[in-house]
């Protein structure tokens, strides 16, 4: 694969990898060590039969995370660390409240809620590859969406937000 080609993968795609990884094991070290082992794999194996770059980049950072959990025995539901980007100006007050309200709800979700919340909307991927990527048959994926969305829902109403 072209350095170039790569680059460009990297800057469109590590963000939505950062996002999913974070869900994932709740330490930005590791999560940045896993992407990068990712994109690295992406590099020297990315097979021709791929059905789509993220799809794939995923997948691998699924497997790399589950590997790592357990040669670490590591998997838990520990709350996630709250992200606070001190570089928001005032204006933004009150979206950063939310989105930090969002971020602890999603947190207090198992583990399996947090993931596919997490790949499907910020990582923009489609139900089809969640069904895939998890081993689900479509209608299957659908509804643990519907149920991790209203497990959001009463959580966010519960914190006094109205959706």
């Amino acid at each position: 694969m072209h350095s170039d080609i790569l680059d460009e993968l990297y800057r469109q795609y590590y963000g939505a990898a950062l996002l999913y990884v974070l869900s994932l094991c709740r330490d930005r070290a590791l999560a940045e060590e896993l992407i990068h082992d990712a994109f690295v794999k992406a590099c020297l194996s990315l097979p021709d039969d791929a059905p789509s770059f993220p799809f794939w980049l995923m997948k691998v950072c699924r497997n790399l995370w589950y590997d790592h959990a357990r040669r670490r025995k590591f998997l838990s539901d520990e709350p996630v660390p709250e992200r606070i980007d001190e570089t928001t100006p005032e204006t933004l007050l009150l979206q950063k409240e939310e989105s930090a309200a969002l971020w602890r709800a999603i947190a207090q979700l198992d583990a399996a809620d947090r993931e596919l919340l997490t790949l499907h909307y910020f990582a923009a991927r489609p139900v089809a590859e969640l069904a895939a990527l998890l081993g689900l048959t479509p209608a299957a994926a659908r509804q643990r969406l519907h149920r991790a969305r209203r497990k959001l829902r009463h959580i966010l109403e519960e914190d006094g937000y109205e959706i």
